[in-house]
């Protein structure tokens, strides 16, 4: 098993390098509703785009965290959701212009129900456009060197099958840039920028970053 020590995790430096990033692009974040759809407690990432946004709507599955979330983000609409199943299930959706995807990482949900089996960003990446007026900032991690990827084959193998690629251990920058380029244009989008900032290191390896994609519909 891996010591923890092994991991530079980034939460703070890495989303405030996001964020300087994208208001370099232009992005005036005082004009934009957002919402997350992985909002655990809220203190990660969602604390820091919350003060930027006109307005931040928070998902979280686990109840636990509701009482916390709406201590902490009063001025937020918190729902205690399955955001996945929502997002499937419903055709109206929120109209947001940016949608933060702060996926797990490996598999998760319902252990006992391969239906409500979920992993990383992939059960939803292509419903995005149920959320986009004409514009979207879509923000989510992607996993390009996972850790212990040997004690886990269920992820390896929702992992090959999504990226179509039987090398899933140590994915390139460029091949994911590539994929995703491909998928939303598939979707029906325009790309106007992506940019990718590291989010964790493992061993000095960058293993987690954050990919932003700036998306027009056609």
């Amino acid at each position: 098993m891996t010591d923890m020590q092994d991991l530079d995790t980034r939460w703070e430096k890495g989303t405030n390098e996001l964020i300087s990033r994208l208001l370099e692009k232009g992005i005036k974040f005082s004009n934009l509703k957002c919402l997350e759809i992985f909002g655990r407690d809220g203190t990660w990432h969602v604390s820091i785009f919350a003060k930027l946004v006109k307005s931040m709507e928070i998902w979280e599955i686990d109840e636990k965290w509701k009482d916390e979330l709406q201590k902490n983000f009063s001025k937020s609409d918190i729902k205690i959701i399955d955001s996945i199943k929502t997002i499937k299930n419903n055709l109206e959706l929120p109209k947001v212009d940016i949608l933060l995807i702060d996926n797990p990482m490996n598999l998760y949900g319902n252990e006992n129900s391969q239906e409500n089996r979920y992993c990383e960003h992939f059960d939803m990446i292509e419903e995005i456009k149920k959320f986009c007026n004409k514009k979207i900032l879509v923000i989510f991690n992607v996993n390009r060197h996972p850790f212990d990827y040997n004690l886990y084959p269920e992820w390896r193998k929702r992992r090959e099958q999504f990226y179509m690629n039987t090398e899933t251990d140590n994915l390139s920058i460029e091949f994911l840039h590539k994929f995703y380029e491909q998928l939303f244009e598939k979707l029906g989008f325009n790309i106007i920028f992506n940019i990718n900032v590291t989010r964790v290191f493992f061993k000095k390896i960058d293993m987690t970053h954050y990919f932003a994609y700036y998306l027009e519909l056609k």
